[in-house]
């Protein structure tokens, strides 16, 4: 895909659960008191079901197939990406006030505030992925790039897809790495069994390579993969491209 499909609305995701949990913390501080920790245990509780909620309603979703696009880029979904940076800011947010309101000492108000820096820092950098609308997985002439690391296609010896039916996930064995190399459904808006395909065949196909990113390439090579699919009566894979 070359872009991510983008709603305005789920930029809220991004600004009202860590607004709500600091107001709500700044009311606390404010007027609770010196028994102020003793209405912490709900509040924490709240912002759990809440953040619950936004897991359920913006991750546990059925994901669109990838239709081909002259470059391969695949996107964190939108509003999952939303979602996250939501969830990290609040969490944040609650490991600060938390720090703030109980008195257990120097080490555990330590602790709190590390945590909430460490949440702090990684929202920012998803935040600014979401921004510049930086993918999570893409495919070059060169290799492919998995978040910030970008591996070469002499380097990738092999492509699987593993887990389970809850946990998917795709492994690239990189030369050189002990571990491979992991993209699960969350990191991308499409098909994992499509991506598996793609990047199985230019590992196989070195001689295609320089043509990635040119249009032409990007429908032939997805009705390889459809054509290859469906002859061998496998479900799953790239979507039929309707005819324009």
């Amino acid at each position: 895909m070359t872009s991510a499909r983008r709603d305005p609305l789920n930029w809220l995701w991004v600004a009202v659960p860590p607004a709500v949990t600091l107001a709500a913390g700044g009311l606390l501080l404010a007027f609770g008191g010196p028994d102020a920790s003793a209405v912490l245990l709900p509040f924490v509780l709240a912002n759990v079901v809440v953040h619950g909620a936004n897991y359920v309603v913006n991750e546990m979703r059925r994901r669109d197939e990838a239709p081909a696009r002259a470059g391969w880029e695949f996107h964190r979904p939108f509003r999952e990406g939303c979602a996250r940076v939501g969830r990290l800011f609040a969490v944040g947010s609650v490991a600060l006030v938390w720090g703030l309101l109980v008195d257990a000492g120097p080490v555990p108000a330590a602790v709190a505030f590390a945590g909430a820096a460490a949440n702090f820092a990684v929202g920012c950098r998803g935040l600014v992925r979401l921004v510049r609308g930086t993918p999570t997985v893409r495919l070059t002439g060169g290799g492919v790039g998995v978040g910030a690391r970008s591996y070469t296609w002499e380097d990738i010896q092999r492509v699987e897809l593993n887990g389970d039916r809850w946990h998917p996930r795709i492994d690239l064995a990189v030369a050189g790495r002990a571990r491979p190399v992991t993209v699960r459904p969350e990191d991308v808006d499409g098909s994992l069994l499509f991506l598996m395909d793609l990047i199985g065949y230019y590992v196989a196909h070195p001689q295609r390579r320089p043509a990635i990113g040119e249009p032409d390439e990007a429908v032939r090579v997805h009705a390889a993969l459809l054509g290859a699919r469906l002859s061998a009566g496998l479900a799953g894979g790239p979507t039929p491209i309707p005819a324009t």
